[in-house]
């Protein structure tokens, strides 16, 4: 497992992620390993999740997002295509969620087998501090599947699981506003963004993920 503490950005690269896998990167990234899964190029819908210590975020079967350690909870703004499915639940459920869902409530990938193709996960420990919440304090980009901004007032230990190989970076936030105009709630099985006025004062409808 890897382990980063992040208290500076002295020097960091932006990456130009794209959501359709026959423009992305064409090494360490997750499309490459799974490149069957099929994704749109219209624009992606962000939700903003809220994570406590002992839960995390399934980005389909790709990625999982984990608040750890005790670690107070923390707001986790998703910019991923909207074919990938999220869902939020307990860390201690999550394989077993995977391997019972993987294909239906959870996609991409579309089946075990694909799953099985991704070989062996492993773990990065990130230690983000956050000064707030009225912005996000950093993104945690997924190399060819997308970045999450992080938003909270003290230390984030988060610990981001994807397939060996996957490239993991951390940057100062793209889109650090973003967070209260994107929060959803998960009933039903989906994702729901938040209807009401955006920071502008223009009104702005919810919208639904699958």
């Amino acid at each position: 497992m890897s382990h980063l503490q992040i208290t500076s950005y002295s020097h960091y690269q932006i990456l130009h992620l794209s959501y359709n896998p026959r423009t992305l990167f064409p090494f360490n990234h997750i499309f490459n390993l799974n490149n069957t899964t099929k994704t749109t190029n219209r624009k992606i819908d962000a939700v903003t999740i809220r994570i406590s210590s002992g839960s995390c975020v399934l980005v389909g079967g790709l990625a999982r997002i984990e608040v750890v350690d005790g670690s107070k909870p923390f707001l986790f703004t998703f910019y991923v295509s909207n074919e990938i499915k999220l869902h939020p639940t307990s860390s201690d459920k999550a394989e077993e969620f995977v391997v019972k869902h993987v294909g239906g409530l959870l996609t991409p990938p579309m089946d075990a087998e694909r799953v099985a193709e991704l070989g062996e996960f492993e773990s990065h420990l990130l230690d983000i501090e956050c000064f707030g919440w009225k912005e996000a304090a950093a993104d945690v980009a997924i190399r060819g599947l997308g970045w999450i901004a992080v938003t909270g007032a003290g230390v984030a230990k988060v610990r981001v699981s994807v397939p060996k190989g996957t490239g993991i970076s951390v940057r100062p936030p793209l889109m650090p506003f973003d967070v209260w105009e994107t929060t959803a709630t998960f009933t039903g099985g989906k994702l729901k963004r938040k209807g009401g006025k955006t920071a502008s004062g223009k009104w702005r409808k919810g919208i639904k993920r699958r």
